[in-house]
């Protein structure tokens, strides 16, 4: 028997919601409470949060259910659901009970809600066959896939990254940027934005603040910022970026952030030399692979190919519209 309820930002709840997240996603980052604590509070207030737990008779957190507007993604009318979910307990019982207490919960608010929009591993059946039937439909795929270090031969790139350097182009870390280059946090916000654009997605991004892009990015516990490199032009001008996150504790297991370059330097390898820049750092902090999510159409995907990276099971976007 599960029992739903809002989540109270407690000091024990917050707890609970830690140790839950280590259960669901044990490769993952490990927050602590005082990070998730954080998280929250820096969410913008303009912008929907709801936390929803179901527990078991004796109060144990079994799992979460958030809805919530994406600021860095906002469109007006669509609610994100994610769900976290102890692989101890069926989908089968605890989603339905989870999803309908958001929806209620969207419903005594008075949300304006044109689309729900969740996503799902496509080897969780039992989470994709739900969404299915609450009339839930795939709008987009980004097949998951892994570089395994060991077996990467570094030789069949070699002269990409030294041919960027002859082109008067130079890759920095996030810490010489900072050290070298005014005003970085603009540039770099700009960059990123401008990048974004042009990556696959159900909606188009949204600029953040400066605030937001530090909350975002610069102050996320993930961030490596000698894994975080930049491409610069011989005039100072950001060309392009490519980063990995350190989300587990032993730094074995690192994920791909976002990998781009501007419209003007595209196809003269530029994003290859980049790529490769964070690879070299994989291997040389003692990593064991890199893990990387993208739009099955999308040039990253095929690069990340190119380089090696074997295909996982794929991440589905669902919607469910609501307006006709």
């Amino acid at each position: 028997m599960y029992n739903f309820h809002e989540f109270k930002p407690t000091a024990e709840e917050y707890q609970a919601l830690a140790s839950l997240h280590r259960v669901v996603s044990p490769d993952g980052r490990k927050e602590t409470a005082a990070e998730l604590k954080k998280e929250d509070a820096g969410w913008p207030r303009s912008r929907l949060f709801k936390r929803f737990i179901a527990t078991e008779d004796e109060g144990e957190y079994v799992a979460e259910g958030v809805c919530f507007e994406a600021y860095w993604q906002f469109k007006a009318g669509t609610v994100h659901l994610h769900f976290s979910i102890d692989p101890g307990h069926a989908t089968e019982r605890v989603l339905p009970g989870l999803y309908a207490a958001l929806l209620g919960f969207l419903n005594r608010r008075g949300e304006c809600v044109d689309c729900l929009s969740c996503g799902a591993s496509e080897e969780d059946g039992a989470r994709m066959r739900f969404l299915k039937h609450e009339g839930f439909r795939e709008v987009m795929r980004w097949p998951s896939s892994e570089l395994r270090l060991a077996e990467f031969d570094a030789s069949r790139h070699a002269p990409y990254p030294e041919e960027t350097e002859k082109a008067g182009i130079r890759i920095l870390t996030l810490r010489q940027i900072k050290e070298e280059v005014c005003d970085w946090k603009r540039k770099l916000r700009d960059l990123r934005h401008a990048l974004l654009l042009d990556v696959p997605a159900p909606d188009p991004p949204t600029k953040p603040t400066l605030a937001e892009f530090e909350e975002m990015i610069l102050q996320d516990s993930a961030l490596v910022e000698e894994a975080f490199f930049v491409a610069l032009a011989e005039d100072g001008s950001f060309l392009g970026l490519s980063n990995l996150w350190r989300n587990d504790e032993a730094g074995k297991n690192l994920d791909t952030g976002l990998t781009g370059v501007v419209r003007s330097h595209r196809r003269r390898k530029l994003g290859l030399s980049l790529k490769l820049h964070t690879v070299r750092y994989a291997q040389a902090a003692g990593a064991k692979t890199i893990r990387a999510r993208n739009e099955e159409n999308s040039s990253m995907l095929a690069l990340n190919r190119k380089l090696g990276f074997v295909p996982k099971p794929a991440w589905i976007n669902l919607h469910k519209s609501f307006s006709g």
